[in-house]
């Protein structure tokens, strides 16, 4: 029962204080939307600064991420990466896509069409499900006679998908040249966008397949008109790809390679071009906020205790009338809130207004689907809750202040 009777008095003192808050806003509406105009002033300002440090910044890595050869690791020398290395690497949150690859001299094959038309020394590049470079809609091949080339190999050739080819592959073996023709055929055609040079994607078998041939074995994947002792299972590979799963975790994979002895190229320089553009803006947009939230804190303050020493009178009789100091504290503070609630809409009103001006007049500089300026809902969130947490803070010193109001002292001056 006390509890009940001490929530419910307590509930009738916030109603009670938040109807007069709302009384008192009606009455002096002129001087209450003033304020909002000046604090919305100040509010709209630092919204389409963060909209557009936000817009420049997304839409660069945006730009980054939608060529997945960013997030490329690649490994500059032969190495001795063991299946565990592969293993612990597929088993990573930041790695994206890891695939094994041989020796660079045992990674080409010439290809020759039905009309003798030939490219030589064509890249093969290990490919399977989830490899980040085939576009939506391409499907890895499963089998290892499919294979994937790139469009200037392909307009080089005159195939499309479906067409036959034969992939020619050349070693020496104790003083005497030997090749080797298999039947491929075309599963698809890459995107020039995908790779810009001669290659031809493969499953990884075949690639491994290509290169124990090169080392002299005799292998069944290639057919039977060879010489030469089976191969060994392989326990270890000479090179890898490596695709990290966004742009922060391409330098801490390359680090990590490091680490282990790896040489290891990226396109870092790209990368922390962003991330030093968004330091900067970053710190551009925390120093300006900081300048605008002090000032503004100070306004609102200002403006709540004149307001309080204004109308002490007022706030004097509600105490003599009985009204719990928290209820008299809380009436400047609502008076605040509501206040920088209304300046907050009309802020964000005047940023839709510049945003889109922002979008429009430099669509053309952009990229497809790019902004110059915008806002996440998260910047958005943030910025509401410090905005009503500085309007608190600024009203509670003047809601104190009404609270030591001695109503005895402000009866006789109105006397």
């Amino acid at each position: 029962m006390f509890r009940d009777a001490v929530l419910s008095r307590g509930l009738a003192t916030l109603g009670l204080s938040l109807g007069l808050a709302g009384n008192d806003l009606r009455h002096d509406r002129r001087v209450a939307l003033t304020m909002v105009v000046a604090i919305a002033a100040v509010l709209a300002p630092l919204f389409l600064l963060l909209g557009l440090k936000t817009g420049v910044v997304e839409t660069a890595k945006r730009q980054l991420l939608s060529d997945p050869r960013n997030l490329e690791i690649r490994i500059y020398q032969n190495a001795r990466l063991q299946q565990t290395w592969f293993a612990d690497m597929a088993g990573r949150s930041d790695v994206l896509f890891v695939l094994p690859r041989t020796r660079t001299i045992n990674a080409t094959i010439d290809l020759v069409t039905q009309q003798r038309r030939v490219v030589q020394s064509v890249e093969m590049v290990p490919t399977a499900a989830g490899d980040p470079l085939l576009p939506a809609g391409v499907a890895p091949p499963v089998d290892a006679r499919a294979v994937l080339l790139s469009t200037p190999v392909a307009g080089s050739l005159g195939l499309a998908v479906g067409d036959d080819i034969v992939g020619v592959l050349r070693r020496r073996i104790d003083g005497r040249d030997e090749r080797v023709e298999v039947p491929l055929r075309v599963a698809a055609v890459l995107p020039e966008h995908v790779v810009t040079g001669n290659a031809v994607f493969v499953t990884l078998d075949f690639l491994l397949a290509a290169e124990d041939y090169r080392d002299g074995y005799r292998v069944e994947l290639l057919g039977d008109a060879q010489t030469g002792a089976a191969p060994q299972p392989r326990v270890e590979f000479a090179n890898a790809r490596v695709y990290a799963t966004g742009l922060d975790e391409v330098l801490t994979l390359a680090a990590l390679m490091r680490t282990q002895g790896l040489e290891v190229r990226t396109r870092a320089s790209d990368i922390e071009a962003i991330k030093s553009i968004d330091r900067v803006l970053t710190f551009v947009f925390i120093v300006i906020a900081t300048i605008a939230g002090v000032g503004g804190a100070i306004a609102l303050g200002a403006n709540v205790w004149i307001n309080v020493d204004r109308k002490r009178r007022d706030l004097a009789l509600l105490r003599l009338m009985g009204v719990p100091d928290i209820g008299v504290l809380l009436v400047p503070v609502w008076q605040a809130l509501a206040t920088a609630v209304g300046a907050f809409v009309l802020a964000y009103l005047a940023y839709l207004a510049g945003a889109a001006a922002f979008n429009r007049h430099l669509a053309d500089s952009l990229p497809e689907q790019g902004y110059a300026c915008v806002l996440n809902v998260a910047d958005v969130g943030w910025m509401f809750v410090a905005v009503l947490l500085i309007a608190t803070a600024a009203s509670s010193v003047a809601g104190l202040r009404a609270t030591r109001l001695d109503p005895a002292e402000c009866l006789r001056e109105w006397a």
